[in-house]
């Protein structure tokens, strides 16, 4: 926290220099003189404020193996909005198995799994699933 105080104030005072060397006119070189050191301080004072978001950026963390298994079988479990995230893994799945192709689904053929009958989605899953296999 101590780095966060001295960086707003060296900002400030950067700033309070900056300002002063704008009153400065008279003699340019004074001006001149006062805007570099402004700027050199309010820099110093930025990179106080900007080093611990740097030094401590997010990683990205990666998804523990298998966590897709266990997101899918939840999904079945989760009715209409299980069924979407069902629908859009095998979509993605086909565009993967495609080489970057798009797998195509209209939104109304959406709709109408999501509200289908148990047997009905089941069946549109086995055809996709078996698709897939077979393209492996």
């Amino acid at each position: 926290m101590r780095e966060a105080s001295l960086g707003v104030a060296l900002l400030a005072v950067g700033g309070i220099l900056a300002a002063a060397a704008i009153s400065a006119t008279s003699n340019l070189a004074t001006a001149t003189e006062l805007a570099a050191a402004g700027t050199a301080l309010a820099g110093v004072g930025l990179v106080l404020l900007v080093t611990p978001v740097v030094r401590h950026a997010r990683v990205p963390q990666a998804n523990p193996v298998g966590s897709t298994l266990v997101l899918l079988r939840e999904s079945f479990r989760s009715g209409p909005l299980g069924r979407q995230a069902i629908i859009a893994t095998v979509v993605s799945l086909e565009r993967a198995g495609a080489g970057g192709g798009f797998g195509r689904l209209s939104p109304d053929e959406e709709r109408r799994l999501v509200a289908a009958d148990p047997a009905t989605f089941r069946a549109w899953l086995d055809e996709r699933l078996t698709t897939l296999e077979e393209g492996t």
